[in-house]
């Protein structure tokens, strides 16, 4: 099977302020500082921290894993209780492989934080990364049964691409249609129900699913990829071939034409 949505980097789910009263990024020198002014309220305290982890995750994402940690404690130090910096932190030790304070971290968020379905999807993602599948699923589900958590979509989803992670299926499509069920517009989601239908050769839900897909959204790499392997599977080898081509002239350093052009798939 194709593994075009395994887990190989995992997001966090909170939503961050982009501005900030306490802290201001500015550029010195092609480089990038961070301003405080004299305002140590709690309100502003708590967006200072949140914009403390914004760069962070964005350090992470860059490699730089020692400045992350750095930007993480500062958050803390603002706001000794934000979720966010807590959460970030627990990202920190999966991506330095300090898996047993990933674990650490998890269940102290979800004692300290239990009506926050963020910290059950971003906990079953890590579940799911370490091969805990069962633990995962349950806590994907438990996330679905907090009052007030709005993320059906996205948990459902990430539920449906730890089971495709894990070379189940017919899971992975169960997952995939209820989250279809809360959202039937998302892109990513509709190229993931494709994906899945193509793996058990439904050619017909997986044109459905491009057929809306392209309502929504422009192609891309991934989607030019389904859509010629569409074609090839319905015998119409010119429109695949069309589709080939378009994939080969705008994406050509992708690994979906890397893959078009090994025929691998």
């Amino acid at each position: 099977m194709n593994k075009f949505f395994g887990l190989s980097c995992i997001l966090l789910s909170f939503s961050l302020l982009s501005g900030c009263v306490t802290e201001k990024i500015v550029y010195e020198n092609g480089r990038e500082v961070v301003k405080t002014d004299d305002d140590d309220s709690p309100e502003r305290s708590k967006l200072a921290a949140d914009n403390r982890v914004k760069i962070a995750i964005r350090l992470l994402n860059e490699g730089q894993a020692t400045m992350a940690k750095q930007n993480l404690q500062k958050a803390l130090e603002y706001d000794p209780d934000n979720f966010n910096a807590k959460l970030g932190f627990a990202w920190y030790y999966q991506q330095v492989g300090e898996t047993e304070n990933a674990y650490n971290a998890y269940n102290n968020l979800v004692k300290q934080f239990s009506d926050n379905g963020d910290v059950y999807q971003n906990y079953g993602m890590f579940l799911c990364g370490q091969k805990k599948y069962t633990e995962a699923y349950n806590t994907f589900e438990h996330a679905l049964t907090i009052k007030n958590y709005t993320r059906m979509a996205e948990t459902l989803f990430e539920a449906g691409r730890c089971a495709y992670s894990q070379g189940d299926d017919r899971k992975a499509i169960a997952y995939a249609d209820r989250a279809l069920a809360y959202n039937s517009t998302t892109p990513i989601l509709l190229l993931f129900r494709a994906e899945l239908a193509l793996g058990v050769d439904d050619v017909n839900t997986a044109r459905m699913m491009m057929s809306r897909f392209s309502h929504y959204s422009e192609d891309n790499s991934l989607s030019l990829f389904i859509k010629l392997r569409i074609e090839e599977g319905s015998g119409n080898i010119d429109e695949a071939r069309k589709y080939g081509d378009l994939l080969l002239t705008r994406y050509p350093n992708s690994p979906e034409a890397k893959k078009y052009q090994n025929n691998d798939y």
